[in-house]
């Protein structure tokens, strides 16, 4: 990341704030679960479904103006996370300033630029395989953006 703070280490789930965090969350990752097709042994993110799941690892990030995510993967997870807590306007569909990017890896590749774009909102979570690759695109202006993210891996 660049021009920003990262929290180090799992948010703390016996805190009420974070406890009611992870709860909010808990309907929508099931129902993203859900949507997998359990066992299928050729696709690299559903084969691994086993119907439940648990939080690998969960860190909040804030960016400043002129602050980005490099583009990187989480070769931890299996599914990976993005809620959008607070953040500046990113109404700017020309730029994408301040958009979630993915398939851009994180070695510059001619021809390989991010595939997709998803425009953030407070309230805002998005769910993704962890092996793709994600970034933002820097936004110049504005208040600070707050995110929390989590890895999920199957139970």
């Amino acid at each position: 990341m660049r021009g920003g703070s990262q929290t180090e280490r799992h948010l703390p789930r016996d805190l009420p704030l974070f406890a009611a965090f992870f709860a909010m969350l808990d309907a929508p990752i099931r129902e993203y679960i859900e949507t997998l097709h359990a066992n299928d042994p050729w696709h690299p993110l559903d084969r691994r479904t086993r119907g439940d799941y648990r939080i690998s690892g969960s860190w909040s990030v804030r960016l400043g103006a002129g602050g980005y995510h490099l583009d990187h993967v989480h070769p931890r997870g299996w599914l990976s996370s993005a809620y959008y807590v607070s953040l500046p306007d990113v109404s700017d569909a020309d730029t994408r300033a301040g958009w979630l990017k993915f398939g851009e890896p994180g070695i510059r590749v001619p021809g390989c630029g991010p595939e997709h774009f998803v425009k953030p909102a407070a309230g805002m979570l998005v769910l993704f395989p962890s092996y793709m690759w994600h970034g933002t695109v820097p936004f110049a202006a504005g208040g600070p953006r707050l995110t929390a993210a989590f890895d999920v891996v199957p139970a």
